[in-house]
């Protein structure tokens, strides 16, 4: 993907920086299953991890038709939430449910998943509700 991102907390990590910006995100890590309060003995702060950021949960959209309706970075309006709003163009369909997408102030070829049957064409952008997730 190209972009650097850190994790930060000891605990439950799900607040990760992306080219200067903090954003909140769910964090799946299959290895490990934390209970409250307990502490990660995989996981440090400020270690340098490599992930996969993804949107899922997606369960609203509209398509954006002009230029001027794009949001140009993600907008997390719930505080320290993992819901998102941003602006995706579709790049690839892997199924009706799946889809390959640019997201502004995101990045490139990141994935994402509707909770429902989407029918949207290669190169349609989208304005799309739903919560950023990083799985290692």
């Amino acid at each position: 993907m190209g972009s650097r991102y850190y994790l930060d907390g000891a605990e439950n990590p799900k607040n990760f920086t992306a080219i200067e910006k903090k954003l909140w995100c769910h964090f799946i890590q299959h290895e490990e299953y934390l209970e409250e309060g307990k502490t990660s003995e995989i996981l440090h702060v400020g270690q340098n991890l490599t992930f996969i950021v993804g949107i899922d949960l997606v369960n609203d959209y509209s398509v954006i038709t002009k230029k001027s309706g794009l949001i140009e970075d993600v907008l997390q309006p719930i505080s320290e939430s993992s819901h998102s709003i941003v602006s995706a163009t579709v790049i690839e369909k892997e199924d009706d449910y799946t889809f390959i997408c640019n997201i502004e102030g995101l990045g490139r070829n990141i994935v994402v998943e509707f909770e429902e049957k989407v029918d949207v064409e290669t190169g349609t952008s989208l304005r799309l509700k739903g919560n950023i997730k990083v799985e290692l």
